[in-house]
């Protein structure tokens, strides 16, 4: 890849990000984001299939590393629930928000597409994605414990899906509202508090 491709591609890029921000991915115009990079609409498709795949190469390294980010808290949550340390199990929740909200300040503005300007795109259900993967993996983790011989109440599933898009739903505001960092992880703590103590009193543990 030439030296003139790759400054070409990074900068359609840092473009398309300032006009799907302003505009939503539904309102930017190809024409309108090669016109900010000084790039004609034929040399765009020698990067590009699309426009949503001009999005798609924005977000997608940030979804990818949110998804190893949360594969590794769930390997250590299994873990956990093979033990009879379940108090470590609400201590690590709260230092795993913790690595969330990192790296969500790291990749501010990616979030904000995600959360805020993906309608249209296969990203538009990014936060009902993952509350039905955690809504999965919560089915799962308590099933390991109950097979442990925990007593743990019954949830149906819909009320799993309620609660937990309750709490991602919650953790999305930071991005929504522009929280500051400083706030946010203080938010974080008192979200966690809030939750663990809800999930304790539901569940019987």
């Amino acid at each position: 890849m030439s030296r003139d491709f790759q400054q070409t591609h990074e900068n359609l890029l840092l473009c398309a990000q300032k006009h799907f921000l302003e505009y939503g991915y539904e309102r930017a115009s190809i024409r309108e984001i090669c016109k900010d990079a000084h790039v004609t609409n034929g040399a765009f498709y020698n990067h590009f299939d699309d426009k949503e795949s001009l999005f798609g190469a924005l977000v997608e390294p940030v979804v990818q590393e949110v998804k190893a980010i949360y594969d590794a808290s769930v390997n250590e949550h299994m873990e956990l629930a093979k033990t009879d340390d379940l108090k470590s199990i609400w201590k690590l929740s709260e230092e795993t928000l913790k690595v969330i909200i990192e790296y969500i300040y790291e990749h501010f503005d990616v979030f904000r597409l995600l959360l805020m300007r993906a309608e249209g795109t296969r990203y538009s259900s990014f936060l009902d994605d993952v509350v039905r993967l955690e809504t999965q993996v919560t089915l799962k983790f308590f099933a390991e414990l109950r097979s442990r011989g925990v007593p743990i109440r019954e949830l149906a599933e819909e009320e799993w899906h309620i609660l937990l898009h309750a709490y991602f739903a919650s953790l999305a505001e930071v991005v929504m509202h522009n929280f500051p960092k400083e706030a946010a992880l203080k938010y974080a703590h008192t979200l966690v508090s809030f939750f663990n103590a809800g999930w304790q009193t539901i569940l019987g543990i």
